[in-house]
């Protein structure tokens, strides 16, 4: 793994990837600030490739109605809600910008990861601290981005991080953490700056020491989230009718540890019953991970 430290000390942070103009007036715009579905299409239309995207999506099987078609970019967004639309171009914007640098199978998992944060990180968000769903929505889409950047950068990285779970009978989020933890809060933060992105999101989405989260925060949901989302109830039903790219023995946790569960002021069974209602919103995660991760 030395070599493998040396790669990421040596990380060119100036060749961080740019992103659309369009995707940092997004992420900056509150909810409030999201006036009408006209002001928004106006804003989105500078980019056609996610237009018809968008409206690929409101046509999908989670969002679409059996016999009608979404033709407008005005319909689609009234299909998907507002909020959401905005909330979901911006994923696709940066899909448009990490894409290229990954192999299918990390891409996919990554994005399907990515959507199942956001989804749990809004809904443990409205049960602890509702002024921050929509952060909790936007910042859980791009809670991996320092690691999606990093194996664009070096190729392989998350091949070899999987391996040595494998070898150590250990979890690749827990590879992640040791191996990747510094080099990842680097390049996230950096990034997340580059892009303009608010800075409690920046905050958020880098900060991952245990000591130092702040109870019920964004950095503490999004925590949570992040381990509900590996949970043996989401990943069993995201892979229950599809190949895995992967051993899930090797990503898949029991459940949110103890530990991350107490930065929450929740009980274990309100977390377990949003990881349920996770499960069972597969069809629209993974709608919604293929806009993403086909946006390039």
């Amino acid at each position: 793994m030395s070599k493998l430290s040396e790669r990421l000390d040596s990380l060119d942070l100036t060749a961080l990837p740019r992103i659309s103009p369009v995707a940092s007036k997004l992420a900056a715009l509150k909810p409030s600030e999201l006036e009408s579905t006209k002001v928004f299409c106006a804003i989105i239309e500078q980019e056609p490739i996610c237009v018809a995207r968008l409206i690929g999506l409101a046509n999908s099987v989670a969002f679409g109605i059996p016999g009608k078609k979404f033709n407008a970019l005005d319909q689609a967004v009234n299909r998907i809600g507002l909020e959401r639309a905005a909330q979901t171009a911006f994923g696709m914007l940066c899909g448009q910008a990490l894409n290229k640098g990954l192999s299918p199978q990390w891409r996919d998992f990554l994005w399907m990861h990515a959507m199942a944060v956001a989804y749990g990180a809004s809904m443990l968000a409205t049960k602890v601290a509702p002024a921050e769903r929509a952060n909790a929505y936007l910042a859980g889409m791009i809670y991996d981005i320092g690691t999606l950047v990093i194996e664009c950068l070096r190729p392989g990285t998350l091949d070899l991080l999987l391996e040595t779970a494998v070898a150590r009978e250990m979890k690749l989020g827990q590879v992640e953490q040791v191996m990747l933890g510094k080099a990842r809060r680097a390049v996230s933060t950096a990034l997340l700056r580059k892009w303009s992105l608010p800075d409690e999101i920046t905050g958020a989405v880098a900060e991952r020491e245990f000591d130092v989260i702040e109870p019920d925060s964004l950095s503490a949901i999004l925590a949570v989230s992040d381990e509900l989302a590996r949970s043996e109830v989401v990943m069993s039903a995201v892979y229950a009718d599809t190949a895995a790219p992967f051993p899930l023995e090797a990503v898949m946790l029991d459940g949110v540890s103890e530990r991350t569960a107490s930065l929450l002021s929740i009980d274990t069974d309100a977390i377990e019953t949003i990881g349920e209602r996770l499960s069972n919103q597969v069809v629209a995660l993974r709608a919604t991970a293929e806009s993403f991760s086909s946006a390039g």
